[in-house]
């Protein structure tokens, strides 16, 4: 550590300290990877380094500080040749930032009260609601991602303030994960793989919760025996032949069934199992009180529908196809989250982005 502690010295790495925020934000953007950046941190004095380290996301930040602690910790071995030669890079980098005009490196310490955007900061973070993608529809998601991207972009030398704001109000699992690939240090063909293995993986999951809620429902419509609605949810496993055996034998012991989008395949099968031994026993007002907390739409409105004195012809092919229906919109809202995410990590305009996200659409959505 003495040796390298020397490397600060020679490369004047303090200086990084009297750079404004959208200097640093700028020299340590995303080509600049979390591995590099660390071995840069390590050497800083610890004043510096917590200015260089607030200039990072909060994704970014929790990847270097890992870095940083496995290295001091002595987990991790980095030779001195690597960090002479990523200081060569840094600098090298620095000199073709100014050349390009992307940089002023001051001579003379700034006040950094100039750039200070603190007000517009605090402004944002009050008008940007949490974000659920399952609960909020299309044109709530477009303006919703549309107020994120144009804050992150705008807000001068707050980037990283503004995507931790971002990161923090989205409540879904899939929209907090792309966002994560797009604010993190990825290159294109991982963000894209990522965020399209994901896609696929979020939308077979929820036609698999739409399909065990079809079949719950027709069951509403035909009812059958209790062995053959199990054997039909079953049929939605790889190991059909255990889930149903696991429906039929503690399916009825479940105290308080739950259908909610945030829970387990398994769960919502074996709560809707028990849903059918309550409505064979007690009709549609027997569940009521159970189903109140659920937050599918699909399964609210369907039960609506099963249960209305109608046609069974008609109520089979409504649920049927509210389905389809249903899992379009689904699969259009995956990609415009990944769209949006894409514009925020390229910086592309605000205009670019609602175009992308109309697309899918018959409307045009404006600034």
């Amino acid at each position: 550590m003495a040796e390298i502690s020397s490397l600060n010295e020679q490369y004047k790495l303090d200086s990084l300290g009297l750079l404004p925020n959208f200097c640093l934000q700028e020299i340590f953007n995303r080509e600049i990877n979390n591995a590099t950046a660390a071995k840069i941190i390590i050497l800083l004095s610890e004043d510096t380094r917590r200015k260089v380290l607030e200039n990072f996301n909060m994704v970014r930040s929790a990847r270097i500080n890992k870095i940083i602690n496995n290295f001091e910790n002595g987990e991790l071995d980095i030779p001195f040749s690597r960090f002479e030669k990523t200081c060569e890079d840094l600098m090298d980098r620095v000199q073709e930032l100014k050349e390009d005009g992307k940089i002023q490196v001051p001579t003379i310490s700034l006040d950094e009260s100039i750039f200070d955007t603190s007000g517009e900061l605090a402004t944002f973070s009050d008008n940007l609601p949490r974000f659920n993608f399952y609960h909020n529809d299309i044109h709530d998601l477009i303006s919703w991602w549309n107020l994120a991207a144009k804050n992150i972009k705008y807000l001068f030398g707050q980037k990283a303030e503004a995507e931790n704001i971002v990161m923090n109000r989205l409540e879904d699992n899939f929209s907090a994960k792309i966002f994560a690939y797009a604010i993190d240090d990825l290159r294109k063909n991982e963000f894209t793989e990522k965020a399209n293995k994901l896609r696929k993986s979020t939308f077979r999951e929820y036609e698999l919760l739409l399909n065990l809620i079809e079949e719950f429902l027709l069951e509403l419509l035909d009812k059958k025996n209790d062995r053959d609605f199990a054997a039909r949810l079953a049929d939605n496993f790889p190991e059909d032949n255990s889930m149903q055996d696991k429906l039929l034998k503690n399916g009825p012991l479940l105290l308080i069934p739950a259908i909610k989008d945030e829970l387990p395949a398994e769960d919502i099968a074996m709560s809707l199992f028990k849903l059918k031994l309550i409505h064979d026993e007690f009709g549609i007002h027997g569940i009521e009180k159970l189903i109140r907390t659920s937050n599918i739409y699909y399964f609210t409105k369907g039960l609506s529908i099963s249960s209305a004195k109608m046609d069974p012809e008609y109520a089979n092919k409504i649920i049927k196809e509210r389905k389809k229906s249903i899992l379009n919109e689904f699969g259009i809202k995956l990609k415009m989250i990944i769209d949006a995410a894409t514009c925020i990590r390229e910086n592309t305009s605000t205009y670019i982005m609602l175009e992308l996200m109309s697309s899918y659409t018959v409307y045009d959505f404006e600034e």
